[in-house]
């Protein structure tokens, strides 16, 4: 088998051996758009944090308010269950005299992700609690405990949650706050 080197490629031309490969400037292109690429894309994964937190945020502000909601409308107490070791929330409806998880998806066991946790629930005139499971209590004639739920993140990232007794809307805050930083 015949091997040729570079040296003898110049110096036979009429050859039809090529040595193929890259030049410097074509592997300084490359490497610049993948520089930039990834500028572009990294700075998107760090927020999906904040994302996914907001996003459960949501999930849980929206199923306050459908409790508030339909407790109006169906005359019947609901409660929102907050398991706090599971990091699960979900809905019940009285019946009779116990309560029962409600019928509907919406108000469904819904479990967060591990990176978002429900750090703390704090229901007006009971103890604040981190473990265990609490209750949000919703009345059929338009009234929801006051109460302050605190979601974060593994990032750092963290929303206070206020539940408003009379309109059943959930004001939320960024970082950590208290009742006390409310009257301000």
């Amino acid at each position: 088998m015949r091997t040729s080197t570079p040296a003898t490629l110049r110096r036979n031309p009429d050859k039809q051996e090529q040595v193929r490969g890259f030049s410097l400037i074509e592997l300084v292109v490359v490497l610049a758009i993948i520089g930039l690429i990834a500028l572009l894309v990294f700075p998107r994964l760090s927020s999906l944090g904040i994302t996914g937190l907001r996003s459960e945020g949501r999930k849980l502000q929206g199923m306050v308010m459908l409790c508030f909601n339909l407790a109006v409308m169906e005359k019947t107490n609901y409660r929102l269950a907050l398991d706090l070791d599971n990091q699960c929330f979900w809905a019940e409806k009285k019946s009779g005299q116990t309560y029962i998880e409600a019928g509907s998806d919406l108000l469904a066991r819904h479990c967060l992700p591990e990176a978002v946790m429900i750090e703390e629930v704090e229901v007006l005139d009971r103890k604040q609690a981190r473990s265990g499971l609490e209750y949000l209590y919703f009345s059929p004639y338009g009234y929801v405990e006051p109460a302050k739920i605190f979601i974060a993140n593994d990032s750092g990232s963290s929303f206070s949650m206020f539940t408003d007794p009379i309109t059943g809307r959930v004001r939320v805050f960024e970082g950590h706050v208290e009742y006390k930083d409310l009257e301000k």
